[in-house]
């Protein structure tokens, strides 16, 4: 270690001598003979940058020695305008190989042309990779939003189908204990009214105290207009829902053709959109003064008019029902694929039903004539017409899924026809009626007929 300091001290010496000649050697030369010479960090001028310019430029901060000008401006190695400490360290980096943006070696104009590209690319990169994190987020954001969308579906359809399978266990339950078979055979006929806005405002509470356990209620008459609407449908429906009576609605019709019942067909189904009425629903069909100053249509006609309805309905998801009376059934309307394959409610005020097939589902026996009892019901003003019911369509439209219900049953297996507490009722000048019928339209007895 003592040999190497005089050693050193001498390299030194040879360093700052060396410099001082090229110095003074500069410094004496006047500005016409002097070389501008502008190569970056090349402060010796000795066409190479290496270890010694760095040792000059460092002497020079050191005040150890000092350089032209022409030096001090390439001594600047970083081309920030300044000449300093952070320069010696831009120099060694450079040479010790390290990753970056280096100008030495250049002339210096050559390199602050080349730095100013590198500085616009360096922006032009980083607002690109700015720009494609920022695709980046909002595609995981886009992912997660969606991930976190479809859980919650997911959660919600999960949610739905266990309140669903609750639900099913739990009518499943009734049914194990008091079948819908047995329900159905062993139905007893009730007593019920139907009404529209010409009743007013109707108790159902009242209603339903008097006996009365089901009630038909008007929607409107003809095509599918507002002004044809019934102005009580919707207050009806809610008060029966209210006083937990089953109800089914009707149509009164005015088509002449098939086309005009199309339009009756999309009136009932707006009408009846989200509802869930457990009673049928009946197209009415009567003789009346429009038809006759119309020109009342054919047999044909008024048969086609009445299974286009029904089977829309039916095909709709509905339980339809014919509402019309002996005339019409045993004329225009007696044919098979309709009075032999859809329930009828029958209209008829009389002591007794005089037409009679397992297709009665209703008996309207009176209205403002009743021959059975007041047409008047204790508490409410106004006289009712009034039917009785012969299915428990209370059972049979939820259970296979009519009227916008969930089915708990295959509609195509069950039998639907009662059994009547009356046998006589049913068979008085009319054919002895079977036992029972499979299928909810009353398949097998159609085809045995």
């Amino acid at each position: 270690m003592k040999l190497l300091k005089p050693t050193l001290s001498v390299l030194m010496i040879f360093v700052l001598l060396f410099s001082s000649a090229i110095t003074v050697t500069a410094e004496g030369s006047t500005p016409d003979e002097q070389e501008v010479y502008t190569v970056l960090g090349d402060i010796d001028e000795d066409d190479e940058v290496c270890i010694m310019d760095a040792t000059l430029l460092q002497f020079h901060l050191a005040e150890l020695q000092l350089l032209t000008e022409q030096a001090i401006l390439r001594g600047d190695t970083n081309l920030d305008g300044e000449t300093d400490i952070v320069d010696v360290t831009h120099l060694q980096h450079y040479l010790a190989g390290g990753d970056g943006y280096f100008y030495l070696g250049l002339d210096i104009e050559q390199a602050k042309t080349a730095q100013a590209t590198d500085m616009e690319n360096m922006r032009i990169a980083e607002e690109a990779r700015a720009a494609e994190e920022a695709r980046l987020a909002a595609e995981a954001k886009a992912k997660e939003e969606a991930a976190a969308a479809k859980y919650a579906a997911d959660f919600a359809k999960a949610e739905r189908t266990r309140q669903a399978m609750q639900d099913y266990n739990a009518r499943l339950k009734v049914i194990e204990n008091n079948s819908i078979e047995n329900q159905i055979k062993n139905y007893k006929r009730q007593k019920g009214v139907d009404i529209s806005e010409f009743n007013g405002n109707v108790d159902f509470n009242k209603l339903k105290a008097a006996g009365y356990t089901f009630v038909m209620i008007r929607m409107g008459w003809g095509s599918n207009k507002y002004a044809q609407d019934d102005s009580y449908f919707e207050q009806n429906v809610k008060k029966a829902e209210a006083a937990g009576m089953p109800w089914g609605a009707y149509l009164y019709s005015y088509a002449l053709n098939t086309s005009a019942v199309q339009s009756e067909i999309n009136h009932t189904l707006r009408l009846l959109k989200d509802k869930k009425p457990t009673m049928p629903i009946a197209f009415d069909i009567e003789d009346d003064d429009y038809k006759y100053s119309n020109g009342m249509p054919s047999d044909k006609t008024l048969h086609d008019i009445c299974l286009t309805y029904l089977k829309g309905i039916e095909e709709a998801g509905y339980y339809p029902i014919l509402y019309t009376g002996y005339s019409w059934l045993t004329g225009a309307l007696n044919k098979k694929d309709l009075t032999g394959t859809y329930d009828i409610w029958y209209a008829q005020w009389y002591t007794k039903m005089e037409y009679n097939t397992d297709k009665v589902g209703m008996w309207q026996y009176g209205g403002e004539v009743n021959y059975l009892e007041s047409p008047y019901i204790s508490g409410l003003s106004g006289m009712f017409d009034k039917d009785y019911c012969f299915k428990n369509y209370p059972v049979i439209i939820p259970a296979y899924g009519y009227n916008n219900h969930t089915a708990l049953l295959d509609k195509n297996l069950a039998s639907t026809s009662a059994s009547p507490d009356d046998e006589s009722f049913m068979q008085e000048d009319g054919e002895a009626v079977p036992p029972g019928y499979n299928g909810v339209m009353g398949e097998s007895f159609r085809k045995n007929k």
